[in-house]
């Protein structure tokens, strides 16, 4: 008789998720997940293409998570959620700026001022 064959135990290896992802826009893998711990929202963006988003960030997350999102929000299958703030009362009664009252400067016709303003002076 012989001796009792031993089972062999196989280990699974398990890969650690990755941390720079592809862009789905470029094609390159360059898009990375920036997250301080403790802060509500990640920043997901492509070094590349220099796309960027600012994802929510829940506390089961990780960044697979974010950078699913991320992809969902640039192909259009998601769109993105903006949350309206509540106007303080100090906000209501302040006056708004209209565009035609903001002055910008014609950066053309201020070198023709400048010499006028300098032929007067003399």
């Amino acid at each position: 008789m012989g001796r009792r064959r031993r089972k062999i135990v196989k280990k699974k290896i398990i890969k650690p998720p990755p941390k720079i992802f592809l862009c789905p826009i470029c094609s390159v893998e360059a898009v990375t997940v920036l997250h301080q711990k403790g802060e509500e929202y990640a920043e997901v963006f492509c070094a590349n293409c220099k796309t960027k988003v600012k994802i929510r960030w829940y506390p089961a997350y990780s960044e697979v998570d974010a950078y699913s999102e991320f992809y969902d929000i640039v192909t259009g299958k998601k769109k993105i959620e903006i949350a309206a703030e509540a106007p303080t009362p100090n906000q209501e009664n302040t006056p708004s700026i209209e565009e035609e009252s903001v002055h910008t400067p014609d950066y053309n016709n201020l070198e023709e001022t400048e010499e006028e303003q300098f032929n007067n002076e003399s």
